[in-house]
C-alpha cells in the first residue's frame, strides 16, 4: 500500500503546474506585450486608419486586457505570420483562419469558436498560437468560450 501511495504522490507532484508553456508565453505576456499577427479579413479582422478591429480584433483586445498586456500588432500575409508564429516571433495570429488550414501541423490552433454552417464545407474558425504553448493556448480558449455566444450577433452587425 505504501508503494501505491508513493507512486500516486509522485504523479500528483509531477502534474503540478500543468499545463505549461515550453517557451513561457503566458508568463511573458502577462503584464507585458502580446505580439499579435493580423491578416485583414473582414469581418474577422479590420484595419481602420491603423486601428485593428473586427470580431477577432476585439477578442485579441479582451485577451490582452485580461492579462494586463499591451498589443503589438504585426500586419503581413497569412503564410508569413504563421511561419513567424511557428518560430515563436509572434504569440497569436488572427484573421479568419480555418481549422482546415495546412498550417495545422506546424502551429497550434484553438478549438473552433465559430462554425459557418451556411458554407458547403462548414468552415470552422480558429485562432493560432505557437506550438507547445499549452498554458497560453488554454487562456486563449477560455476567452473564446466566454465570447463564443456573441460571435453570431457580431457577424450580423457587421453585415455578414
Amino acid at each position: 500500500m505504501t508503494r501505491c501511495t508513493s507512486i500516486l504522490l509522485l504523479l500528483v507532484l509531477a502534474a503540478c503546474g500543468l499545463p505549461r508553456d515550453s517557451d513561457g508565453t503566458l508568463d511573458r505576456v502577462r503584464g507585458g506585450t502580446m505580439r499579435v499577427g493580423v491578416v485583414i479579413d473582414t469581418p474577422w479582422t479590420k484595419d481602420s486608419a491603423g486601428v485593428i478591429g473586427g470580431v477577432e480584433g476585439g477578442m485579441a483586445r479582451d485577451l490582452a486586457a485580461s492579462l494586463g498586456a499591451r498589443i503589438e500588432w504585426v500586419r503581413a500575409p497569412e503564410g508569413e505570420l504563421l511561419a513567424a508564429l511557428q518560430d515563436r516571433e509572434l504569440d497569436l495570429v488572427i484573421g479568419g483562419l480555418r481549422a482546415s488550414s495546412p498550417w495545422k501541423q506546424q502551429v497550434a490552433f484553438t478549438r473552433p469558436f465559430y462554425v459557418d454552417t451556411l458554407r458547403p464545407r462548414k468552415d470552422e474558425h480558429v485562432l493560432a498560437v505557437a506550438p507547445g504553448e499549452n498554458a497560453f493556448l488554454m487562456r486563449v480558449e477560455s476567452m473564446l468560450i466566454a465570447r463564443q455566444a456573441e460571435v453570431p450577433a457580431l457577424l450580423r452587425r457587421s453585415g455578414q
